[in-house]
């Protein structure tokens, strides 16, 4: 692995930030490397407020939306909102409808069945909405891309209003509204990362100020928006850290039967939760109904207000995330054996094919190979007839890009820059699979398919104890964007011999002045011998965190990689 080490930008400035706030200096570089430049910038960074959100009107065409609402709210239209069947499409669907129940809406609720229709809006949904007397539908987490659903529902009489935070395709649909951030000219402006989520909660709070209702209402479901947030893996910067952080606390104290029922059966009730919670305890086991069955279950649990039920729905959702496991782990198998025999050294992707993969779990398996070959992973499932496909890629390759330039092939496609969906037809995959191969090897090079490590600073033993890490606490909740900082410590003398403990962890102590510092690597027993055998000291690079022993809070260095003998740092 590459280790990477960040420049220094502008340390004078660096300096005079960390004397007027009194920050460790190591923390204030961070910063100024990450773009924030300004006392008021490290303020909102370590203290934000839900009042450093934006005004929801600064979203596109959101006045026009929210008059359309208020005009259904008047005339006792029927609403349905309709959703995507991921964790951020689920909380949207359920955010919307406990607010506009709250205002006494006529208003119903659709999802689709994953396997059977697809992603995105369709024409049985529509006539659906029309069978059951809906005159407005609102979308969420979708419908940027769906021109020829839209256009259908308006011949039908349906007004449609978007609500999306994908990326708009070569045509735009003719909805009453399309309240969606990428469509905005302005790249800079601190709402165009938002999840479908987020989206959805700026439509909320547009509507509960058109109403004069008090906003703590609507902060109650902040648990909803920091779920869905966090799920999506979307940036954590700006507006969407303010949710993420405010979400992650206010699902700590939830109300709602449902997120207690989920948050016991996966034994964090009454814990501090963090973005790691989420991605990989609570999102799975939401997402699971809606990967291998119906998101209806998943959709119930949010909204229910009984706590009997909720156990029941956490029960079934902690069942189907068990059968998630097993069909991930053996198709992850097949693709690997797949890959094995099929890559050839001059391929910067993957592209797979079985027409045995269950569809609803295809996604996870990318992300898997993604992480094992370094490399962008399209895996197509023709289990059905037809080539049902997800996608995943590395930081530096635009995936959706990627598939644009391969469009001709497909029917219908989706995603953003590091994942995506595509239909095909299945005597079509070789020839997308062939373009595809011929545009990531124009686009990336080998450089781009190496492991790196990105290294924020170097530092001494000396700088690390308890008062920085109370620093770095603040920087949570982490995620892309906002990753927890990784810090350089070079010729570090260990003290004694490393020792294995569990499975396969490294653990030693290093000295700081008079102190002793804890370092554990999960997975790195393997240097045991090859620190022993080699003369010292080492090199590492690791996180600092609190790790409390019986109640006594106390630094613990983790390890994300080792480096032994002679080696050089690279400059960003």
């Amino acid at each position: 692995m590459k280790w990477v080490l960040a420049d220094r930008m502008d340390p004078s400035l660096s300096i005079q930030l960390s004397k007027k706030l009194e920050v460790p200096k190591v923390i204030s570089q961070i910063l100024v490397n990450r773009g924030y430049k300004t006392v008021d910038d490290l303020k909102s960074f370590f203290y934000p407020s839900l009042s450093d959100l934006s005004s929801p009107y600064l979203l596109p065409d959101m006045r026009i939306a929210i008059d359309r609402i208020l005009k259904a709210l008047k005339d006792r239209e029927r609403i349905i909102i309709f959703g995507d069947y991921d964790v951020d499409g689920i909380t949207s669907t359920a955010l919307l409808y406990n607010v506009l129940s709250r205002f006494g809406a006529d208003v119903i609720w659709y999802l689709p069945d994953r396997l059977i229709e697809g992603y995105g809006l369709s024409t049985k949904a529509i006539d659906e909405a029309i069978e059951k007397g809906s005159t407005l539908l609102i979308t969420v987490d979708c419908g940027i891309t769906g021109y020829e659903s839209i256009a259908y529902a308006k011949t039908r009489g349906l007004d449609c209003i978007i609500t999306d935070h994908h990326e708009p395709g070569s045509e735009m649909p003719d909805a009453v509204a399309i309240v969606d951030p990428k469509v905005m000219d302005d790249v800079n402006t601190p709402f165009r990362e938002l999840s479908g989520v987020g989206v959805a909660y700026k439509l909320a709070d547009a509507l509960y100020e058109e109403l004069n209702e008090e906003k703590s209402n609507l902060h109650d479901h902040l648990d909803l928006v920091g779920l869905g947030t966090i799920a999506d893996i979307v940036s954590l910067t700006e507006e969407n850290r303010i949710l993420a952080r405010f979400g992650l606390r206010t699902l700590e104290r939830t109300k709602k039967p449902g997120l207690k029922a989920l948050l016991k059966i996966s034994g964090l009730w009454g814990n501090e939760l963090s973005s790691w919670h989420v991605v990989f305890i609570l999102a799975p086991r939401i997402n699971a109904v809606g990967r291998v069955g119906n998101p209806e279950l998943a959709f119930r649990l949010l909204t229910s207000r009984s706590l009997e039920e909720a156990s029941r729905i956490a029960d079934i959702l902690e069942t189907e995330n068990k059968r998630r496991k097993s069909l991930d782990e053996k198709i992850f198998i097949e693709a690997v054996e797949l890959a094995e025999r099929s890559i050839t050294e001059d391929e910067r992707a993957l592209v797979l094919v079985s027409d045995k993969w269950h569809l609803g779990v295809i996604g996870i398996v990318a992300s898997r190979l993604v992480e094992k070959y370094f490399r962008p992973v399209v895996l197509i499932s023709t289990i059905d007839g037809t080539g049902k496909g997800s996608a995943r890629s590395i930081p530096s390759f635009h995936l959706l890009n990627a598939i644009k330039s391969c469009s001709s092939h497909l029917i219908k496609f989706g995603g953003h820059k590091y994942a995506a969906g595509l239909c095909i037809e299945k005597d079509k995959i070789p020839k997308f699979r062939e373009d595809f191969l011929k545009y990531t090897l124009e686009h990336i090079t080998t450089s781009d398919l190496e492991h790196q490590l990105s290294i924020e600073a170097k530092i001494t033993a000396e700088e690390i104890n308890l008062n920085l890490i109370d620093w770095l606490e603040l920087f949570a909740p982490h995620g892309p964007n906002n990753m927890r900082p990784i810090f350089l410590l070079e010729d570090v003398d260990i003290l004694g011999e490393p020792r294995i403990v569990g499975s396969n962890h490294l653990r030693f102590k290093i000295r700081a002045k008079n102190n002793l510092l804890d370092v554990i690597g999960f997975n790195f027993g393997d240097f045991k011998e090859r620190i022993t055998m080699r003369s010292r000291p080492v090199n590492l690079a690791v996180v600092i965190e609190k790790n409390t022993y019986y109640g006594q809070p106390d630094v613990q260095l983790r390890i994300k990689d080792i480096k032994l003998g002679n080696w050089r740092i690279d400059l960003d």
